[in-house]
């Protein structure tokens, strides 16, 4: 064997021993930026974690005047995950498990759900996140207690309008 084909192996086993280093620091930082990405979403949710924690202590409370817009900004918060999801940036089944009682709280409320049933059209997102999480706890065939919430979903039309969706 001669110097140049020595060298030719070490500088192919180097360079895929890079390679390998360098796929390894992708993945890292992949994981690193989508835990970043969760605290910026938990972050999201903590501004309208005042409202959520309405639904929470009162099950028949019906949102008023300047609390439907903090319910939409919370709903809202839930159409850009629907987009991430889609995207595949984020997978559905994290969703759900970080997210999801939110997710099954604001569908059980009687005012929002009656309100929802009524301006689909407005959040077509809001209603595919709610159908990717009802298929998602479908194929895990979850209990009959999560039953109210996939009836309910079922019942979502993304065309349904009203003439002016955002008055009271």
């Amino acid at each position: 064997m001669s110097v140049s084909d020595f060298a030719s192996i070490v500088l192919a086993v180097s360079g895929t021993l890079s390679l390998l280093y360098i796929a390894r620091q992708v993945g890292v930082t992949r994981q690193q930026t989508k835990g970043q990405f969760l605290l910026a979403l938990d972050e999201q949710f903590a501004k309208s974690r005042e409202i959520f924690q309405k639904f929470l202590a009162e099950p028949n409370f019906v949102p008023e005047g300047q609390q439907w817009p903090r319910v939409w900004a919370l709903m809202s918060v839930f159409e850009r995950i629907n987009i991430m999801v889609e995207d595949k940036i984020l997978d559905v089944a994290i969703v759900e498990r970080l997210h999801g009682y939110i997710l099954v709280g604001l569908i059980a409320n009687d005012a929002v759900y009656q309100r929802l049933l009524s301006t689909g059209a407005e959040w077509q997102d809001f209603i595919n996140l709610c159908q990717a999480i009802a298929k998602h706890r479908l194929r895990r065939r979850v209990g009959p207690h999560h039953a109210a919430f996939l009836e309910r979903v079922q019942a979502l039309d993304k065309e349904s309008r009203l003439k002016d969706p955002w008055k009271f």
